[in-house]
């Protein structure tokens, strides 16, 4: 039986270093991931006793639209870490 109560999550595992970097975000960014449930930005979660950054994706989302979620998550943390670099395989695909 599938359990359809869980939702994907396109993110990127907060390791010490990038969780200092979002502790301080650039000047300006600060509202990407902090108080919004808009789907252009990223949320903080909890999975487990790991923390990830990224994107809900909404049931029924089409696969070929998974490297766009990809990139853009890339993008809003590197504008928020101002510039770190973020590897294609970070990013990850997480049922919660």
């Amino acid at each position: 039986m599938i359990d359809l109560t869980k939702r994907l999550f396109v993110g990127i595992k907060i390791s010490t270093a990038l969780q200092t970097e979002l502790d301080r975000p650039a000047p300006g960014s600060k509202h990407y991931f902090e108080g919004t449930n808009n789907k252009d930005y990223l949320q903080i979660i909890n999975l487990g006793e790991e923390k990830y950054v990224g994107r809900y994706i909404k049931d029924g989302f089409p696969a070929a639209g998974i490297g766009d979620v990809s990139r853009n998550v890339c993008s809003i943390v590197k504008i928020i870490t101002r510039g770190r670099r973020i590897e294609d395989r970070d990013v990850h695909i997480y049922a919660s």
